[in-house]
């Protein structure tokens, strides 16, 4: 049917679909058919004489239905239609707009424009999107023509790249999911958008999102978005209380006095960007350089979770500055009134009385993450373990776990420097999130970040200055975390190798996985770039952190393979069918305390996981040394023993403030309590050595001295062939120790 759009305000009171007839002076006269679509849209069919003339004098209206008729509109659309003027008034003309006459006379000349029905139907999705766009040009807002142009901008690229045909529905669903709907990854649009179930359950979810005031849309990093995740605030310190823009409670923030001064924490933060950022990779160093600056000049901060971020820092880099001998000399500063352990209650309370589970921030994940640098220590490590899992969801919920390639047409530098800064800060937190998700799997035998339920990918290997991706050979400071990323994405296949917890393999199934992912983990060292592998003086000498980044690895690799072998690792010193695991681990704690040892005695930068990794490797030792049942000492159990010494003297030297490192001290002691103590073991001791571990008289021992242990190993009940004795095809895996010395301890000579 070919009908006509007319947008007359006279007839907007008829809007219904209906035929009128109207009883006037001159007997009843039909009118057309009334639709509504855009506009008033009329039947052609009794249209002209109306549109020639004023609407005639109505007495009452008769509305009865009337078959529809095919429309007697006489031009074709292929036929260009005269001016309405000319047609109105029956006079000639070149056809043209303006034409000839029109414009001789200065009337305003329009042509009448013709649609089909069929083909707004067809288009209804692209009308739909031009009317919201209308809507949006006509706004007064600058934002609201910002996100206009954005739309178009998406538009287009889609219409180019063919994925422009998507339904109405699933048009609103993505505009009112993420903000504008630019952000959708392509390999996510082959999943889930083209399918029919998948589109309606997008839409629900969107409405459902509306109503309860949840955002999951894929509009990472919230600039160009209308999502409730944008905010624009900013916080003078100054002030007492939270913005009332937040929406929040009068709740104060923490006094920032209890923050170092100016001069202390401008040392601090330097030591944090130049020798601790890279173990972590959570920051934009220059961003976050300038943020501070202001802070300190002006005492304006963005807002109040920004507090918890740089109280993290601070008490990341004071204790590693305390334990650090070579950096106290390098950053010279008055120790601070405030611990370690102060600033870290700071960042606690700033977290909560920002609301920051309810007004989430990548500000609070940053801080989080970069807090485990210091937690642990600390012994904070449940409450770690919780705020950890809160800032997963809080990820979520902003997006960053499906981070994707921007799809706006960004005009100035400025734009698409921002845009790719907050994607790329985004993708170096998610990977962190993962890399510690993932290590901790053995604490909990489960992993909070599933690998399939997240599309952002590794970061790039850039620098901060310009943010360029360069090849994998390039040292970089985004480079040890995509080196750890790539090892922490093994864990999760070693944990479901093992069997569900309700109904777990048989031992001999579970050994043979946890020998085929040594094999693998041995792999993927071979991958990684040599300079953090051997000692590459040229390089060393321009980068400050690689040699303690090339060291940390080696502790950390190390500590991986024993990680893998954990489940086996207990049993192994209790029967001889793990014998391999009971070597390798031996020898990779043989590596973890020689790398340690080094690090203490040069003075190098201290970092967590030196000394939570340490503790691991001197427990292997003790066991090593308590359950050899050689008659007679030798140089390597007494190579053995004198690590175990120089592990509990590194130890004991930390401050009283590394509560991990000195409760590792005790559960030293508690270890070898059965045979008298570390310093009185000696070949009149050797044959009082028990036949096997208690380690419940460990456990109750070390109770006695500070707190219940909590292990994080397998029992001895949860494998069904514990003491069977079997031999695995073919040799598993090379010498530890040379395979190891092999990778790690060659020097690069160029």
């Amino acid at each position: 049917m070919i009908v006509r759009v007319l947008h007359s305000p006279q007839l907007v009171s008829l809007a219904s679909t209906c035929n009128l007839t109207s009883h006037a002076a001159k007997g009843p006269q039909p009118y057309a058919q009334l639709l509504i679509f855009g506009g008033l849209i009329l039947n052609a069919e009794h249209v002209s004489a109306f549109v020639a003339a004023p609407i005639p004098r109505v007495s009452r209206f008769v509305f009865s239905p009337q078959p529809e008729r095919r429309s007697a509109y006489p031009y074709s659309p292929d036929t260009v239609p005269p001016p309405i003027e000319c047609t109105r008034k029956k006079r000639k003309c070149n056809k043209e707009i303006p034409c000839a006459r029109c414009s001789r006379l200065g009337l305003h000349c329009d042509r009448e424009v013709v649609h089909l029905r069929r083909n707004a139907v067809r288009h209804s999705a692209e009308i739909g999107f031009l009317e919201t766009l209308r809507d949006m040009l006509q706004s007064t807002d600058p934002a609201s023509a910002r996100r206009a142009a954005d739309l178009v901008a998406a538009r287009l690229e889609g219409l180019r790249s063919g994925s422009g045909q998507r339904t109405e529905i699933t048009q609103t669903a993505n505009f009112v999911e993420s903000g504008i709907g630019l952000e959708d990854d392509s390999g996510q649009d082959e999943a889930t958008g083209s399918h029919p179930k998948a589109r309606s359950s997008l839409t629900v979810t969107a409405l459902e999102h509306m109503a309860w005031g949840r955002s999951y849309g894929n509009c990472y990093p919230h600039l160009h978005c209308n999502c409730h995740q944008r905010r624009d605030h900013i916080i003078e310190a100054s002030k007492t209380g939270l913005s009332p823009s937040l929406g929040l409670s009068d709740h104060t923030v923490p006094s920032l006095a209890l923050l170092p001064e100016r001069v202390t924490a401008e040392i601090l933060i330097s030591f944090h960007l130049e020798h601790i950022a890279w173990h972590h990779n959570s920051l934009h160093c220059p961003t976050f350089l300038q943020q501070c600056t202001t802070f300190w000049a002006t005492g304006v901060y963005d807002q109040p979770q920004w507090l918890a971020l740089y109280s993290a820092v601070l008490s990341s880099s004071l204790l590693s500055w305390q334990n650090s001998w070579k950096h106290r000399d390098a950053y010279p500063l008055t120790l601070p009134a405030c611990s370690p352990q102060d600033l870290f209650n700071f960042m606690v309370d700033t977290l909560y009385k920002a609301h920051f589970l309810q007004h989430v921030s990548i500000y609070s994940i940053q801080a989080i993450v970069i807090s485990t640098e210091v937690a642990h220590n600390l012994g904070l490590s449940q409450l770690n373990a919780t705020l950890f899992s809160a800032a997963i969801r809080i990820a979520e919920c902003l997006g960053i776990h499906k981070i994707t390639k921007c799809g706006l047409d960004l005009q100035t530098r400025d734009e698409i420097w921002d845009d790719t800064l907050q994607r790329e800060v985004g993708r170096r937190v998610w990977l962190q999130m993962v890399i510690q998700d993932h290590f901790a799997i053995p604490f909990t035998d489960s992993y909070g970040i599933n690998p399939s339920h997240y599309s952002t990918s590794f970061p790039r290997n850039a620098n901060d200055a310009d943010l360029i991706d360069a090849p994998e050979d390039v040292l970089t400071v985004s480079t040890y975390t995509r080196v750890l990323g790539g090892i922490a994405q093994l864990m999760p296949e070693l944990a479901d190798g093992m069997g569900p917890l309700r109904a777990q393999k048989p031992a001999r199934e579970q050994y043979a996985h946890v020998l085929r992912m040594d094999q693998k983990m041995r792999e993927k060292v071979q991958s990684i770039p040599r300079f953090l592998l051997q000692k590459d003086e040229l390089l060393e000498g321009q980068c400050a952190w690689l040699g303690v980044a090339r060291q940390s690895l080696a502790i950390t690799a190390a500590e991986k393979i024993v990680m893998i072998h954990r489940p086996f690792l207990f049993l192994s010193f209790q029967s001889d069918s793990y014998i391999h695991t009971r070597r390798t681990c031996v020898a990779a704690a043989v590596t973890i305390l020689r790398e340690h040892k080094s690090i203490v005695e040069s003075g190098e930068v201290s970092l967590w996981t030196h000394i939570a990794f340490s503790i691991t490797a001197a427990i292997i030792l003790s066991f090593e040394v308590i359950c050899d049942q050689s008659k007679e000492r030798d140089s390597r159990q007494e190579g053995y023993l004198d690590a175990i010494r120089d592990a509990r003297e590194h130890l004991l030297g930390r401050t009283t403030s590394d509560i991990l490192a000195h409760r590792g001290v005790v559960l030293i002691d508690a270890i070898f309590s059965e045979v008298g103590g570390i310093e009185s073991f000696s070949d009149q001791t050797l044959a009082a050595r028990p036949d096997a571990i208690n380690f419940e008289e460990i456990a109750a021992r070390f109770k006695t001295d500070w707190f219940i242990l909590d292990s994080s190993t397998a029992g001895l009940g949860q494998f069904d062939v514990a003491e069977e004795h079997f031999a695995m095809s073919g040799n598993p895996s090379e010498d530890f120790d040379d395979w190891f010395q092999q990778i790690f301890h060659s020097t690069i000579v160029g």
